[in-house]
């Protein structure tokens, strides 16, 4: 069985591939501060409204 990697090696390499379409690097801070907050409300309501549409709930 393949061990898993560190959730902090994963931030490093989706930060490196957002950077370019984002236009800055998402860091810890933005993550935990009111901006990231705010995107997670909006990621939650977005993937309940896919599930519901798609008859998942």
């Amino acid at each position: 069985m393949q061990g898993t990697k560190p959730i902090g090696e994963i931030e490093e390499n989706l930060a490196n591939k957002t950077e370019p379409i984002l236009g800055f690097r998402p860091s810890s801070k933005i993550k935990r501060g009111p901006i990231g907050i705010l995107i997670s409300i909006i990621c939650i309501v977005i993937v309940f409204r896919e599930l519901n549409n798609s008859g998942v709930i």
